[in-house]
């Protein structure tokens, strides 16, 4: 995996570990909620190599304990052959760690699972390993795989899987670039009404959207994508125009919402709120008007023109 990519999960693993809680419910099939205790285990095992007479590092992606469960997670950014060898490599180091440490002559492998943010037609949805001992006992090594970008926005948002959303910018590679774009404006929105509801901090929002910036080069080096990202993501644009709308929504959904249907209201409000985010920020991305978005976040006036202007042209859905 490129330094890149690696570095930003290590990052968020270590800064947002509650952002993986999901992923892992994800992995195993668990229901950890949001505010589990996780911690951080050792991720470094040494390796003899007598023949290169030399001790090896082996570092682990992420090593943790949720709840007393060990978990091993590993991110790749393509398929890697390899790799079936290289987790039992780790799980072993891994286990035979714990096992000099309590003392017990017993080898506890974690449970473990890999991170791919590519994939091919080809890719499996685990990676198996036949272990053979001389006894002849055969023993059936797996480790299941998350394919990152089989993960709409919608399945992100559903599966509270905001750590694969840095990632999503990866989608460029094969999907038109505006769509990519709307659809991240959309998780941002949604990210929004997340942390409304305390499942997100502002501070995994923010680490979120600097991740996004970093991956540009690595991903999809291009101006005219850089541009389409500084644009909307570098300052305050989508944060405060979305929250200008979603309060929008928030209060039509009161005054339409009766007594007893006071709640549907509200997320009928806040549904129509991040629509018209959507809808307007693509209008404008698909004339080029990367300037105009600019101007949302410090000339009030000219974005209440502009909410206007999207209306008078799309009468008929709003």
């Amino acid at each position: 995996m490129s330094k890149e990519f690696d570095t930003i999960y290590k990052t968020m693993a270590s800064k947002n570990p509650n952002l993986l809680i999901p992923i892992v419910n994800e992995m195993f099939g668990t229901n950890y909620p949001l505010d589990a205790k996780i911690e951080f285990l050792n991720d470094t095992h040494q390796t003899e190599r007598p023949i290169e007479e030399a001790t090896e590092e082996r570092i682990t992606d992420s090593y943790i304990q949720i709840n007393g469960d060990n978990y091993h997670l590993e991110c790749q950014s393509n398929p890697d052959g390899s790799m079936a060898l290289r987790m039992i490599e780790y799980d072993f180091h891994i286990a035979l760690d714990e096992a000099l440490r309590s003392g017990e002559n017993v080898l506890r492998f974690p449970k473990s699972a890999v991170l791919y943010l590519r994939h091919t037609a080809n890719t499996p949805d685990q990676l198996e390993l036949l272990v053979e001992f001389p006894s002849g006992q055969q023993v059936s090594y797996t480790v299941p795989i998350l394919k990152a970008k089989n993960y709409s926005k919608d399945d992100i948002v559903k599966k509270k899987l905001f750590f694969l959303v840095p990632y999503y910018i990866m989608r460029i590679e094969d999907r038109p670039m505006n769509v990519v774009f709307t659809e991240l404006i959309e998780l941002f929105g949604s990210m929004d009404l997340a942390h409304d509801r305390g499942d997100l901090s502002a501070y995994d929002i923010e680490t979120i959207k600097n991740h996004i910036n970093r991956l540009l080069d690595e991903v999809y080096n291009s101006e005219s994508v850089k541009k389409g990202v500084e644009d909307m993501f570098g300052g305050q644009i989508v944060y405060t125009y979305a929250d200008e709308l979603l309060d929008q929504g928030r209060a039509e959904g009161m005054k339409q919402g009766r007594e007893e249907g006071r709640e549907e209201g509200r997320e009928e409000g806040r549904e129509e709120g991040q629509q018209l985010l959507s809808d307007l920020i693509k209008y404008l991305m698909d004339n080029n008007r990367f300037d105009d978005i600019k101007r949302l976040v410090d000339d009030s006036a000219y974005r209440d023109e502009l909410v206007k202007e999207y209306k008078e042209l799309h009468t008929e859905s709003y």
